[in-house]
């Protein structure tokens, strides 16, 4: 019974030791799932914002699309119109014409695909020969007989916000261009800039590396990224792998995304198609791509930061449990010797001592052996206490216990049955005589008077020793046999006697 309390309560500690850990463990994981879901939540408010503020300023900008494309065919059939009156294109008065048509700059395209004469000096000369697949596109224009109007868009070189349209002269020579800059018609527009946005959401929101606008071009489907202040306005010298994702996302229309590592950081990058063209890709509207590169070191350094204060938080609890553990174990230990053990002189009491006497009968019995039992008294031990007090008569007790315990071998076992009783249990022993041997070695001992608080006490001892098997086959009529015996020697004036 003894024996399974001990392990119980070993298996009581390692149970709250689990617990313990379960706990903290669960504790982190739940600290670990919500700073996850903090940047997941950060990243789904950046994405819609961005999104959002996109969209909403190409809604804003179809509003104004039919209103505009009205207005550009209007004025261009009039140039046409203006031209079948005077084909001396070189001798008509631009500047006249921009006075009637507000905000528009106006462009004369010849057959060579070079604008002969516009009411912007800067593009004068401007070959479209040379801009590869959009001269295609001017060629076909030219060619053609109908109006036609691109989107709204933003200029690449200027960076202003622009709308282009073209009718071709009736004879084919001649191909009419206007172009607005439509925040100078609309001045609210200026409002709307994707970049700014881009910005404060990169300030506000420290996961946020980069918010980037790519352009997607619509025949190879090219890729560049828009620049808000730096000419030109669209930059070629684009990474590989966003070149790719940019592209993807315009031909899948899905949100495309990966993981890089750049100075040996790592990011997340998550590309989302925007403003994706569904016409004519001859009509050469670009595509656009809004292209957001994550911080992976910033939600990284906040889970080691946690990590780092839960190894601290184990540490700490396992120094208080471990010590706690020490403690409790001491006082059950203490607790468990207080029930086992004499608490004056430390020795095993009667209940302890049965135990240890179940040992030495076990042994006994494996090795065909045998075991003695001697039952000790102190002689005049109430005169002690009369003539001293039973303080002083303690310490006596106390100091025999002591002599008597370290004058024996480990195996053997003393216990204190009361009063000034004890009571020895010798194991493997051959022979009774080997048992008189040691009881009388151990009398002896006492020859020599004990000194306590300066006193000079002469001490002597009466024994009686029981053999096992010989005088009893439990331990009841063992001490029994050797406690008559004692009471012999003691009748008889002698200080040992056998059963």
């Amino acid at each position: 019974m003894d024996k399974l309390f001990k392990n119980f309560k070993y298996i009581i500690i390692i149970l709250l030791a689990m617990i313990m850990i379960f706990i903290f463990s669960s504790q982190y994981s739940s600290i670990k799932n919500i700073i996850i879901d903090k940047y997941k939540s950060h990243q789904q408010l950046v994405e819609k914002n961005i999104i959002q503020t996109v969209n909403y300023i190409d809604s804003s900008y179809k509003v104004v699309e039919q209103e505009l494309n009205q207005e550009m065919k209007e004025y261009s059939k009039l140039i046409v119109d203006k031209y079948q009156n005077n084909s001396d294109i070189m001798g008509w008065n631009l500047e006249e014409l921009k006075e009637k048509f507000k905000y528009y700059d106006i462009y004369i395209i010849n057959t060579d695909l070079k604008i002969i004469r516009t009411t912007n000096e800067d593009d004068l000369g401007l070959d479209f020969s040379k801009f590869g697949n959009f001269a295609n596109i001017v060629k076909k224009r030219l060619e053609g007989d109908s109006f036609e109007a691109d989107r709204i868009d933003l200029s690449t070189q200027t960076g202003e916000v622009k709308k282009y349209s073209y009718l071709p002269t009736p004879d084919n020579k001649y191909l009419i261009e206007l172009s607005i800059a439509v925040e100078d018609k609309y001045p609210s527009f200026k409002q709307l800039n994707m970049f700014t946005d881009a910005g404060e959401l990169t300030k506000e929101y420290e996961i946020v590396e980069e918010i980037a606008f790519y352009s997607v071009e619509p025949i190879n489907y090219g890729v560049a990224k828009l620049r808000s202040s730096k000419k030109p306005y669209l930059d070629p010298d684009v990474s590989d792998v966003r070149e790719d994702l940019a592209r993807k996302a315009v031909l899948t229309g899905k949100m495309q995304s990966a993981e890089i590592e750049e100075d040996n950081l790592k990011y997340s990058l998550r590309f989302f198609p925007t403003l994706v063209s569904n016409q004519d890709k001859h009509q050469g509207w670009n595509s656009y791509v809004v292209g957001i590169t994550y911080n992976d070191q910033v939600m990284a350094a906040e889970l080691n930061k946690h990590q780092y204060l839960f190894g601290i938080n184990i540490l700490l609890m396992s120094i208080f449990f471990i010590a706690f553990v020490i403690i409790v174990i001491y006082l059950i230990n203490k607790f468990e010797h207080q029930a086992n053990h004499d608490k004056l002189t430390g020795l095993a009491n009667r209940k302890l001592f049965v135990n240890e006497f179940k040992e030495i009968e076990t042994e006994a019995n494996k090795l065909n052996s045998k075991a003695a039992i001697i039952f000790i008294d102190i002689d005049k031990f109430k005169e002690i206490n009369d003539n001293y007090g039973h303080d002083f008569g303690d310490r006596v007790l106390e100091k025999i216990a002591f002599r008597m315990k370290n004058n024996l071998k480990s195996e053997d076992k003393l216990a204190r049955m009361g009063g000034d009783e004890f009571v020895l249990a010798l194991s493997n022993i051959s022979s009774q005589e080997e048992a008189i041997k040691i009881t009388q070695r151990l009398i002896n001992k006492f020859n020599e008077p004990l000194s306590i608080k300066g006193e000079k006490i002469n001490i002597s001892l009466s024994a009686g020793i029981s053999i096992y098997p010989n005088d009893g086959k439990n331990l009841e009529d063992l001490i029994k046999n050797a406690d008559y015996a004692m009471y012999q020697a003691k009748k008889n004036n002698k200080d040992l006697e056998i059963r």
